[in-house]
Order: structure tokens, then sequence, then C-alpha cells
């Protein structure tokens, strides 16, 4: 995986994966340490490494825009905590995309 402003994740034989989740918030402390977790989380729970890394990126940019445009976070006040806050509700939306 690739972080930036449209994170990139590959592993040989498979397409590129870009990331259209996330804000420019996320470049702070601690984003990439609740990236790893959520993606060593869901490898845990028998993803591969590429489709939980697709799913981790999704989930941890997901959960850093509802922070700020539905719980009134910004870009410059964003903070892990925030991202983490709303882990359930990405993962939630993921699950049902109507929520």
């Amino acid at each position: 995986m690739l972080k930036g402003s449209r994170s990139i994740v590959c592993e040989r034989g498979k397409p590129i994966s870009y990331n259209t989740t996330g804000n420019p918030g996320m470049a702070s402390g601690g984003m990439g340490d609740v990236l790893t977790g959520v993606c060593a989380g869901l490898a845990g729970r028998e993803l591969s490494m590429y489709d939980a890394g697709r799913v981790g990126a999704w989930i941890c940019g997901r959960a850093a825009e509802i922070s700020i445009f539905q719980f009134g976070a910004s870009e410059e006040s964003l903070l892990a905590s925030d991202v983490l806050a709303h882990l359930g509700n990405a993962f939630n939306e993921l699950r049902n995309p109507s929520v």
C-alpha cells in the first residue's frame, strides 16, 4: 500500500487499486496506525492482504469523511481518534450502502 491523496494497493498479478475515500486531514499523526490496525484485523478474518488493504483503506477514508461531513470535524482538526470513532459507521455503510 502506498498512502497518499489516493492510496494505492497493489499485488503482483492483480489490478492496481486506487482508494477513492478520505481527505487531506488524514495526513496527520496516528492515521497510519489506525489503517494498520484495521487492515490487520481484516487480514485476521481471512481476507487476503491485498483485499484487506483495499477494504481497510476504504473504511478508514470513509470514516474520515463521516467525521467531517456528518460530525463537524474539519480537515485541519481531524484526529486519528475521530476516524476510530466512526469506523463502525463506515463498516455499516460498506455492508449496507443505502444507510
